[in-house]
């Protein structure tokens, strides 16, 4: 029998952001359909205990914050050859245009935009990324609606998803694919840190669906990662529970 393809059995996959949220619930799903997890976040404790659970062995944690040079380095450095990568670290700050400042766009860059551009590139750099590899980038729907006070954020995303297409046709010979997940409302860390701008309850009463779960798109990128989407590159999974079209 062939095998299925959705397994991701005897994979090796790198996962950012791996201590919480969509990244947490991605390195479970992906251990349990077999892969080899390399999984990266700030927290020690946190992203040891999510190690430590993962089905599967062989599994390793790398601590460090990927906005730091010397942090990306320490991972190129320990990553054996990759068949997936999943670059799901990110923060989100609200604010205006008009209390934009410097520092605002620095920071919401340097994490969503900055640190898994050029952690790419050292990764393929350093031939790290094994031939017929899925990369896939956890992005926004911000960037395709911008509310009110995601300037900075939306346009870093956007920035984020122009830059994931290059790579992609860029390695395209190699049989590298990469996409981004674009997800709306999910309920985690990162979004209970914006309830002194909207109630979670507000935020799942704009999406005909409800509020999403890290699980939902844990599967989708389980998907983009397996064989069974070898023919899907360039492109942009949105996962909103409708969001998007009733905001338009």
């Amino acid at each position: 029998m062939n095998a299925s393809p959705f397994s991701l059995a005897g994979r090796t996959i790198l996962i950012t952001g791996a201590s919480s949220g969509i990244g947490e619930a991605t390195a479970r799903l992906c251990a349990g359909m077999g892969a080899r997890i390399l999984a990266c976040g700030r927290d020690h404790e946190r992203l040891a205990r999510v190690v430590a659970s993962l089905a599967g062995a062989g599994h390793q944690a790398i601590i460090g914050d990927l906005t730091d040079p010397a942090a990306r380095q320490a991972l190129v450095d320990a990553a054996p050859s990759l068949d997936g990568c999943v670059f799901s670290a990110g923060a989100a700050q609200l604010a205006p245009m008009r209390m934009v400042t410097q520092r605002h766009l620095d920071q919401l860059f340097a994490v969503n935009y900055d640190a898994p551009v050029l952690l790419t590139q050292a990764l393929l750099a350093r031939r790290r990324i094994a031939a017929n590899a899925s990369l896939v980038y956890v992005t926004a729907v911000a960037e395709h609606v911008a509310p009110h006070a995601t300037g900075i954020y939306s346009g870093a995303k956007a920035a984020l998803t122009a830059t994931v297409r290059t790579i992609a046709v860029e390695h395209a010979k190699q049989g590298v694919r990469a996409n981004c997940v674009s997800p709306g409302y999910v309920a985690t860390p990162m979004l209970d840190g914006l309830q002194n701008v909207m109630s979670t309850g507000d935020k799942a009463a704009l999406a005909p669906l409800g509020m999403i779960e890290p699980d939902d798109v844990a599967g989708a990128i389980a998907w983009l990662l397996a064989p069974a989407s070898r023919w899907v590159s360039r492109t942009s999974l949105v996962i909103d529970s409708g969001l998007t079209l009733h905001v338009r």
